[in-house]
């Protein structure tokens, strides 16, 4: 998939070229490139406008046509091709007030937010670095592009981005960004928590959450972000030290949700199922905390749930190392999946029981579920029959 995007990105800077416009790869994929990582996906910057793109190419679609942006649908893969441009104030530190197409390449990048950001890949296999962004690469190094003040002033999402790109590579962030960052860590407050969710989903994933928590208190950020206060430090720290490389980022939510004491509201907005899952996350970690899973627990639980919530309370220093595998094991181990597969139906212990339908005949199949899954009965019709009519009758 990655040799498709880059040959469409490759192609479509070339069908550019042949029209007449400047077309040069950039951003991530261009950083990534130069760290010997792969790219998901590929965009480019050109001279040509967005009617001239069109008119390049037989298939577009207008994705972001208000910034300057035009998918190309090449046969390999879509590439976003998007205008040279420079950006107005940003009065709300969020979004830019007006966009202006320029002609400049070098004032395309200089918008930009890091210098490993701001470095162009031209179809040659050429670079244009007008601000040092390979090297800045090569020494490890996060770097606002020209004034961080105004980067941050322009976009203050920048600054939490700072953070996950140091999570991601492991580079340091430059001390004059840094210093930034501290003196405007409070306007993070005015970008919307949809999009700081979304780079912290990235942060969880990277393996150096423990790093990026770090640097969210060292620059005053995590003061202003929910379920984020400095006070727990010391005793929050250590465990998102251990945190390391999660399945799923929604673990680092049920982290953050459970070191902040499990509020009942949902300040970044996570959606039903991520709630869902740290409800299930959060249980599993209280269960093995305090006990081995029983039968019932690795029934009910899903194996997500109950490996993330092992991991978890291991990394607490709550239980022993977690055993991914053995939950595995423990799944297939059980005799059925879901009530579903029980061998009897409802319908059935009415008529054994000679009795109307009511709530006693769900409490009754609760019962003989626990008793199927903890090894008590066979799952077998006449087995959970004799097994029924003796507690049944025992109780009349």
């Amino acid at each position: 998939m990655t040799e498709n995007i880059w040959a469409a990105a490759l192609g479509t800077v070339r069908s550019l070229h042949e029209a007449g416009y400047e077309a040069v790869i950039v951003g991530g994929a261009v950083r990534d490139r130069i760290m010997g990582l792969e790219a998901d996906d590929v965009d480019i910057a050109t001279s040509a406008l967005p009617e001239q793109v069109k008119a390049v190419f037989p298939k577009t679609a207008d994705v972001g046509i208000a910034h300057g942006t035009v998918l190309v649908i090449h046969p390999l893969a879509p590439v976003e091709v998007t205008t040279f441009r420079t950006e107005g104030t940003y009065s709300d530190h969020r979004r830019p007030d007006s966009v202006e197409y320029v002609k400049s390449l070098r004032e395309d990048l200089r918008r930009r937010d890091f210098t490993m950001n701001a470095v162009a890949l031209r179809d040659d296999g050429s670079l244009y670095d007008p601000f040092g962004g390979r090297e800045d690469i090569r020494e490890g190094i996060i770097r606002a592009v020209g004034d961080p003040d105004e980067r941050f002033g322009e976009d203050a999402l920048r600054m939490i981005r700072a953070v996950r790109f140091a999570a991601k590579t492991g580079f340091r962030i430059e001390s004059g960004t840094f210093d930034a960052i501290i003196r405007q860590a409070g306007n993070i407050r005015a970008v919307s928590v949809e999009r700081i969710k979304m780079e912290l989903d990235k942060v969880w994933k990277s393996g150096r959450a423990g790093l990026a928590m770090h640097l969210l208190i060292e620059t005053g950020l995590a003061a202003h972000l929910p379920l984020m206060d400095p006070a727990r430090a010391d005793a929050d720290l250590p465990v998102w030290d251990r945190f390391g490389k999660p399945a799923r980022p929604v673990e680092g939510w049920a982290l953050l949700t459970e070191l902040a004491g499990g509020p009942a509201e949902n300040p970044y907005k996570l959606s039903n199922a991520e709630k869902r899952s740290i409800r299930d996350i959060r249980a599993a970690w209280e269960i093995r905390s305090s006990r081995p899973f029983h039968p019932m627990d690795i029934y009910r639980l899903p194996a997500e749930a109950l490996k993330a919530g092992w991991r978890l309370a291991a990394l607490s220093g709550q239980a022993p190392p977690a055993e991914p595998d053995e939950i595995d094991r423990q799944k297939a181990r059980l005799p059925i999946g879901s009530m579903k597969e029980l061998a009897v139906t409802g319908n059935e212990l009415i008529a054994w029981a000679g009795q109307t339908g009511g709530p006693w005949v769900r409490d009754w199949l609760g019962k003989i579920e626990e008793a199927v899954v903890t090894g008590l009965i066979v799952n077998n019709r006449d087995d959970i029959k004799g097994w029924f009519l003796d507690g049944f009758n025992s109780q009349r």
